[in-house]
């Protein structure tokens, strides 16, 4: 029999939560220390040391409750294997130090034949300098690196949502949208709250052009018989997919087209959304045509410039997240909207991130594509539309409580406090400790 749950998890800061998960998603890290942040994450989010033992392969819930206990003491340290052996740390803080000096330095293209450092550069460099250090490796180099909190990262552009740069003749001159937070907060507010106010949230957004050109991507083959493309290849026209996307059950409707004017999106649009209300209770009468139209009105709150809407109104059924493309602003389009009871929140300038549409699409668009030489814009078309039709065989939903199975054992998840807990359990199961 375990102990009682005498000493329970402190609360943690936000820089240990942001820690513990940067630790679980390394490919590097030692697979005991995975584990026992596993762990430490699953009681955080609300299961019991019992179940966290239990499914994390434990004996007991001693070794949990001994875990929690050592980590409200020492932080992060407690996830650190106790009593290692081995030789002794032939560089000692100074000289980490200066590892770590190096790797800030900027490098200077002409002095270090690099514009970015990397483990060989870095060790390149610290052998020459007069007081660096002329034996050190690339794996110390790496050691210090990952103790100190740095990662092997790509480069990744950043946007400043409600701004955007645009060409005009008198040359380039920066947006600026009144409305970005307004918008940003309208949209938040539909993915948190939209279902329990009983309205359905779609998202829709265009994907592509794909072009007819061998992808890159990664798969499994056997060591030395690596999937092969050719480097030349005949430009044969593109592709795009129209996705409609529910972020709150995972499903997934779309249509594969050579282009997407509003020709083609409009009347593709308007027939999904209208599989889409039949599928929904069907709308009560509006008796009280005040409270009707505020019911609108509240999704255009703190907007300095809202869309006039009708004076007649039926009731609210669905919210609707997509771009402010030109397409999406035709009178007719947003007329033919409201008069089915469809709410459109347009997302501001720079702000396609809030799109959970565009989400969607980078993961069908690589199941389908990467990897692949797909020579017709048909063929292309093919492709994503089978995907979207698997994904939707067992899709996942974007938000909200997700039932998770831990192998054989499901009624452990159904003990704990949260879906995210019950997350960190199942990937705790069968871990080397």
């Amino acid at each position: 029999m375990s102990r009682c749950q005498k000493e329970s998890l402190r609360p943690l800061t936000e820089k240990e939560r942001q820690a513990l998960q940067r630790i679980v998603r390394l490919a590097s890290e030692r697979a005991d220390v995975v584990a026992r942040t596993r762990e430490v994450l699953a009681v955080a989010l609300g299961a019991t040391y019992r179940d966290t033992a239990f499914v994390a392969g434990r004996r007991s819930a001693e070794a949990v409750a001994k875990l929690v206990a050592r980590f409200n003491r020492e932080g992060l340290a407690a996830l650190e294997p106790h009593g290692r052996g081995g030789p002794k740390l032939r560089y000692d803080a100074q000289a980490q130090q200066r590892i770590l000096a190096e790797a800030r330095r900027t490098p200077n293209p002409e002095q270090d034949g690099t514009a970015s450092w990397s483990l060989m550069t870095l060790r390149r460099a610290l052998r020459r300098a007069p007081d660096g250090l002329p034996a050190v490796s690339t794996y110390t180099i790496g050691q210090v690196l990952h103790a100190s909190g740095y990662r092997w990262l790509a480069v990744r552009s950043w946007c400043e949502t409600g701004k955007v740069v645009r060409r005009r003749r008198a040359g380039t001159v920066k947006v600026t949208d009144p409305d970005a937070e307004a918008k940003k907060n309208l949209i938040e507010r539909a993915y948190r709250e939209g279902e329990s106010l009983g309205l359905a949230v779609w998202t829709q957004d265009e994907a592509g052009p794909y072009p007819t050109r061998p992808m890159p991507g990664q798969s499994w083959a056997e060591h030395g018989q690596a999937q092969r493309q050719p480097h030349e290849y005949v430009r044969n026209g593109t592709a795009k997919l129209l996705t409609l996307f529910c972020p709150g059950s995972g499903e997934v409707r779309a249509k594969g087209v050579i282009a997407a004017p509003n020709v083609v999106l409009h009347p593709w649009l308007q027939q999904e959304l209208t599989a889409v209300l039949d599928q929904l209770p069907p709308a009560a009468p509006v008796t009280d045509v005040v409270r009707s139209h505020a019911a609108w009105e509240q999704w255009q709150h703190g907007l300095k410039m809202p869309i006039t809407l009708p004076a007649t109104l039926p009731a609210l059924r669905l919210l609707l997240v997509w771009d402010n493309l030109a397409g999406h602003l035709t009178p007719a389009l947003v007329l033919w909207l409201f008069a089915h009871g469809v709410m459109p929140l347009y997302t501001p300038l720079g702000g396609s991130w809030l799109n959970m549409a565009e989400s969607i699409q980078r993961i069908i668009s690589r199941r389908a594509l990467a990897g692949h030489y797909l020579q017709t814009p048909q063929q292309i078309i093919d492709a994503l539309e089978s995907t979207v039709k698997g994904w939707n065989q067992d899709p996942t939903p974007f938000h909200g409580y997700v039932t998770v199975k831990c192998g054989n054992f499901p009624n452990v998840i159904a003990r704990t406090a949260s879906a995210e807990a019950a997350w960190w359990l199942s990937r705790a199961r069968n871990q080397p400790r």
